[in-house]
C-alpha cells in the first residue's frame, strides 16, 4: 500500500537505518498574491503527503518529515533568501518553484548548492538538473504531450477552421506554450487569425474580447495564467462569444469560478489529474485523504504538491541513514519511475514523463467540471 502511494525508485530498500530521524524540508511557497489560487493547494497537497509519509512509516519507524512553509509573496528574491536559510538550517531537501519566474531566479542558486530541490509547478524549459533539481511536473507542452494530444482530439471532434490565441506576453512560459498551441492548431488545419498578447496582471479584458468577437473564430486558445484565463472567458461571454475556449490545466482551479463565474462555461482543458475522474487507486486514496483533511476536493495544483513531496520522500529513502543533502540528490537521481496520481511516471534527466493523454474536462455554468467524451 505504501509503494502504491509513492512509486518505485529502481533501488528501493527499506529505510530502517533512518529510524527515529527527523527530515527537515523547506518550502518557499506562493501563499498570497495572484498565484495564491495555485500556491495554497500545492502546499496543502504536500501536507497531505507528509502526513501519509509519517503515518505509514515510509522512511522507517519513528522517522518523520518536518515541513516548514513560508510565503515568498511572489518575490523571487524572497525565494532565494529562504532557500539559503533552509540550507543553513539543515534541510535535507526543498520544495520550490511554483511559478516560472521564481524558478528562473532560484534554479542557478540551487545548481550551485548541495540541497536538492523538487519543482512543484513551474513549467519553464530545462529546469530539471540532477542531482540538484528534479521535476515531477508533467510538461503539457512537450512534443506529443498533453497539448498536442488535446488539440488533435478537440480539433477533430469539433471541426475548428479558425482560431485566435491569447498569451500572457510577460510570462515566458506562456509565450512558449502559445507557440506550441499554434503549431498544434495549424497541424490540424486550423488557421490562426491572430495571436494577442495580454499582461498577466491585466484584469479588464473588454477590449481584447471585443477584438476577438469581431473576428468570430471557431475557437479561442488562452495560453494564460489562471486568473487572466477566467476573466478573459467572462469578458468573451459578456461580448456574446459562445464558442469553445481551450486552455491549460491552469484553468482548473475551483477558486477561478469566483473570477469567471458562469462565463467559464464551455472552457475546456486537459489535466493529468481530476478528483472526480481518478485514473488509479493512488489518485482515489489521495482524494480521500485530502477531503478528510481539508473538507474539499483536491485540484491539479494539490496533486502537484502531493506528487512533489512523495518524490522527495523517495530520494530521502534512497539516501539511507543520515540523509545528507548530497546523498538525497543522488537518491533522487536513482528514481526511475513513480506511481503517481496521474498514473505511471518515468524520469529522464530528472524530468517526469507521462504517456497518457490525461482527462479532458470543461467548466459548466454552475462551477462544476464535466468530462468531454473524446478525452
Amino acid at each position: 500500500m505504501i509503494l502504491a502511494s509513492c512509486g518505485t525508485s529502481g533501488d528501493d530498500a527499506p529505510g530502517a537505518a533512518a529510524e527515529g530521524q527527523v527530515y527537515k524540508v523547506g518550502f518557499p511557497a506562493l501563499l498570497t498574491g495572484a498565484a495564491a489560487f495555485a500556491g495554497k493547494p500545492i502546499v496543502q497537497g504536500a501536507e497531505v503527503a507528509v502526513e501519509e509519509i509519517n503515518q505509514t512509516a515510509f522512511l522507517g519507524q519513528g522517522a518523520t518529515v518536518e515541513l516548514k512553509v513560508e510565503d515568498i509573496k511572489s518575490d523571487p528574491a524572497k525565494a532565494i533568501a529562504l532557500y539559503r536559510q533552509y540550507a543553513t538550517e539543515g534541510a535535507a531537501g526543498v520544495l520550490c518553484c511554483g511559478l516560472s519566474n521564481e524558478a528562473g531566479a532560484l534554479a542557478p542558486v540551487i545548481r550551485q548548492s548541495k540541497v536538492p530541490a523538487i519543482v512543484t509547478s513551474a513549467i519553464l524549459e530545462g529546469l530539471a538538473s540532477p542531482p540538484h533539481l528534479f521535476r515531477p511536473v508533467v510538461l503539457p507542452s512537450s512534443p506529443g504531450g498533453v497539448y498536442d494530444k488535446f488539440v488533435d482530439s478537440m480539433a477533430k471532434a469539433e471541426a475548428y477552421k479558425t482560431a485566435v490565441v491569447v498569451v500572457n506576453g510577460d510570462v515566458d512560459a506562456m509565450v512558449a506554450d502559445g507557440k506550441v498551441w499554434q503549431a498544434a492548431l495549424e497541424r490540424n488545419g486550423v488557421k490562426v487569425l491572430e495571436t494577442i498578447a495580454v499582461g498577466s496582471a491585466d484584469r479588464d479584458f473588454t477590449a481584447t474580447a471585443t477584438q476577438i468577437e469581431a473576428q468570430a473564430p471557431d475557437v479561442v486558445v488562452a495560453s494564460t495564467l489562471g486568473t487572466p484565463t477566467a476573466l478573459l472567458a467572462r469578458s468573451l461571454r459578456d461580448r456574446g462569444y459562445d464558442k469553445r475556449i481551450l486552455s491549460s490545466y491552469g484553468a482548473s482551479g475551483p477558486a477561478l469560478f469566483d473570477a469567471g463565474g458562469a462565463g467559464l462555461a464551455g472552457l475546456a482543458f486537459a489535466t493529468p489529474f481530476a478528483a472526480d475522474h481518478p485514473v488509479n487507486d493512488t489518485a482515489k486514496k489521495f482524494t480521500e485523504r485530502y477531503r478528510a483533511k481539508f473538507n474539499a476536493a483536491p485540484d491539479m495544483f494539490a496533486a502537484q504538491g502531493y506528487t512533489a513531496m512523495w518524490l522527495l520522500a523517495m530520494g530521502l529513502k534512497n539516501a539511507g541513514a543520515g540523509a545528507a543533502p548530497e546523498a538525497v540528490g543522488q537518491g533522487l537521481a536513482k528514481v526511475a519511475t513513480q506511481e503517481s496520481v496521474y498514473g505511471g511516471l518515468r524520469y529522464e534527466g530528472g524530468q517526469a514523463i507521462l504517456e497518457s493523454p490525461g482527462v479532458y474536462l470543461e467548466w459548466t455554468a454552475d462551477g462544476k467540471f464535466s468530462a468531454i467524451g473524446n478525452g
